[in-house]
Formats: C-alpha cells, structure tokens, sequence
C-alpha cells in the first residue's frame, strides 16, 4: 500500500498495463514485472491492473490474484495501487476484492457482474455489498450499455456507501456525465476520472474531473500533460496533447501492446485468444509508424 496522506483523494493519470503473454499465450511474468516498472517510472500517478486493458476476461482467477500481488509488489508503495475486481457474480468479485486488499491495494475498482443480464436495482446492490465487503475505497467503473447508471442513482450510491467514493465514467456521453455527477454529488465524491485512452483529458481536466485511467503505453506524455494542466501551463499541455491525440486515436489493444514492444519494454505483442480485436492493415501500420516517429521526441522515458 502507497505511503500517500491517509484519506488523499487520488488523483492524475491511473496507468493501466496490459497483461504480457508469451508467444504460447502463457504468462510473460518478466514481461509484466517490466510493464509495471515502466508504469511507475513514465511518472504515472497510479497503476490500476487487472482491468479491460489486461485482457482481465481471459485470465483465470489464479493468474488475476498473482497478478494483483505482483503489481503491490513491484510498485512497492510508490504510487496508489487500484485493483480490478469485475467479475460474473457478486460473490466472485468480492472475493477477488476481499483478496486484492489483503495483498496492500490501496483501493478497488468494479464493473457490475457481466454473466446474466441485471437491473439497475441489482447493480446497487451489488455496490452496496461490495463496499460493504472491504476497506478500501472502491471505484464504480460506469461502462455504458445496460449497465451503466443514471446520475441521480450514482449520487445517491456514492451518499450511501461511504467508501464508494469515486467513478470512472465511461458511458456514451462521459463528459456531460462526469459533470452531472460531480455537481449532484457534491461533497459525497472524492473524484470522477475518465478513459477512452485520455482523448479528452484537457476538456475531462476544465470540468473537474479527477485524473483519467489511460493504458500506460503513453504514460510519460500523458503524466506530462496532467502535471502542466495542474501547474497552470494549459498552453504547454496543449501543445503537448495536440501531437499525441493522432496517436492515441489508432489505439487498440494489438497496437498498445505493439507500442510497448517498440520501447523496449515487453518481449511481444502476443494477446490471449479468443481476443476478437482486429490488427491494423498495412494502411493503418503505415499511418501509426508515421506518427509515432514524429512523436518521439515526447517519449521521455528510455530504456536503460
């Protein structure tokens, strides 16, 4: 668990890995080890891990919990450590929560149960059991679709349930949404954060959002660019933002991988099957090798 002020509300760039594979689409452990370091050092504010960045659908419990207790392990306190627990039950993902915050996470983050179709009024329930189960602060990520919940009731949950104290709002509209909760919710949220790969983190910044949850590929220029914005150099974050966006907009989860390959810091870009994710064509390759030669230069981190 992070050393940070007991009760600091979190708050930056939450960088979430991808979990490696070797090329028998077994656990890459040395790969992930490096992953998450790199994580640390690009300057992300937190590491949230395993998540839909991670492939979480296609690991079997065992690895999730090995990968929660290495990502405490390697951070090591160094930032706040948020861990995936969506699973097909409430049983299931309060088990996985109630292990997460035995191995030192500093807080939790949750979809609703995804193996039957739910209600709003279950999916309450759901939160209200969770935190109900741990300790921790718990993040109520807001997917869209069936699951995703109207502001009044996230307000009201978030006054109910003390620990459930954050959102991650990922609905269909997340900026017009992120304000709604954060002006009805007042003083009962510690922080609304984004994702969508922080396209819109300037715009999610000038609403009060607290930070975003991005794939940590980029985690060195979108530190960079919060850290401006929060030292009132909007224009330099700007700058910054408008030459990434390109990026960032190519993004899947073959192309993050890819990405880390490229810096140098997992061994290949190997995804679990069955994946369902559709590699770019030679246009789309074309098109990503130009930009991100051209963005290079923002790219501080650098394998030693």
């Amino acid at each position: 668990m992070t050393q940070q002020h007991p009760g600091a509300p979190f708050r930056g760039i939450y960088g979430i890995p991808p979990t490696p594979f070797n090329e028998d689409e077994s656990l890459d452990r040395n790969s992930l080890e490096s992953v998450l370091h790199f994580t640390v050092e690009s300057g992300c504010h937190g590491v949230v891990m395993p998540v839909m960045v991670s492939e979480f659908e296609v690991l079997t419990d065992e690895e999730r919990k090995e990968i929660v207790e290495t990502t405490v392990s390697v951070v090591a306190g160094r930032v706040p450590v948020v861990a995936g627990v969506t699973g097909v039950a409430n049983a299931h993902s309060i088990g996985l929560a109630k292990h997460a915050q035995d191995a030192g996470v500093d807080a939790v983050i949750a979809m609703p149960p995804h193996s039957r179709a739910t209600t709003e009024s279950e999916v309450v329930r759901f939160f209200h059991e969770l935190g109900a189960a741990v300790d921790l602060p718990v993040f109520v990520q807001n997917f869209g679709g069936a699951y995703a919940m109207p502001t009044p009731t996230l307000a009201k949950l978030v006054h109910d349930v003390p620990n459930v104290s954050y959102v991650k709002e990922e609905g269909s509209e997340p900026l017009q949404a992120a304000t709604r909760i954060i002006e009805a919710a007042g003083d009962d949220i510690l922080g609304v954060m984004g994702g969508f790969g922080a396209r819109m983190l300037i715009d999610e910044w000038r609403r009060g959002e607290a930070g975003n949850m991005p794939a940590s590929h980029y985690g060195d220029v979108h530190s960079r660019i919060w850290n401006l914005l929060e030292e009132g150099d909007e224009k330099g974050a700007r700058a910054i933002y408008e030459r990434i966006l390109p990026l960032v907009l190519h993004d899947n989860l073959v192309v993050i991988k890819e990405v880390f390959v490229r810096r140098g810091v997992i061994a290949n870009n190997t995804m679990r099957s069955p994946y369902g994710i559709t590699a770019p064509d030679r246009h789309g390759w074309d098109e990503i090798d130009y930009l991100h030669a051209h963005a290079s230069d923002l790219f501080t981190w650098k394998k030693s």
